[in-house]
């Protein structure tokens, strides 16, 4: 066993789009994408899944969160090969529980999340404008608008 002092591991800065799947020309990608690039930084893809309304249904609520988790995949991996494929980058998969803005907090520390970069054409972009949340949030949120023509 060696005495001398490792090197730390450099800790890239993770960008996290929100964007639906059929957003693959979302002006967040380029945000975020070029953000990753110059910074030298990671790209995440993030999706929340919300299943309350069968807690009551113990293997009801696992089949429909198994159902939800593999659409989930499914479309980040969609959006994923068009970064890949525009960007030269190769973006990570979160698939959380819950409201999107507690869903990004508890896992911001671990993954070394830097921003969050969140597309105002998504469906659900009313739940990344919670103001109270926002307020308290460990990182920065940025809306990104999209062309008004599309």
């Amino acid at each position: 066993m060696s005495d001398t002092p490792q090197e730390p591991l450099e800790i890239f800065p993770l960008f996290m789009i929100c964007v639906d799947a059929d957003q693959k020309n979302s002006r967040a990608f380029q945000q975020a994408c070029t953000r990753a690039l110059k910074e030298k930084g990671r790209i995440g893809l993030f999706k929340t899944m919300e299943v309350e309304e069968f807690q009551n249904w113990a293997t009801v609520e696992d089949t429909m969160k198994q159902e939800l988790r593999e659409q989930g995949e499914k479309d980040l991996w969609d959006i994923a090969g068009h970064i890949r494929d525009t960007y030269n980058l190769i973006p990570e998969f979160y698939i959380e529980e819950g409201h999107p803005i507690e869903a990004l907090e508890k896992i911001a520390p671990t993954i070394h999340l830097t921003e969050v970069i969140v597309s105002i054409g998504k469906e659900d972009v009313a739940d990344y404008m919670d103001v109270k949340r926002i307020k308290k949030a460990s990182v920065p949120y940025i809306f990104v608008p999209e062309d008004s023509d599309k």
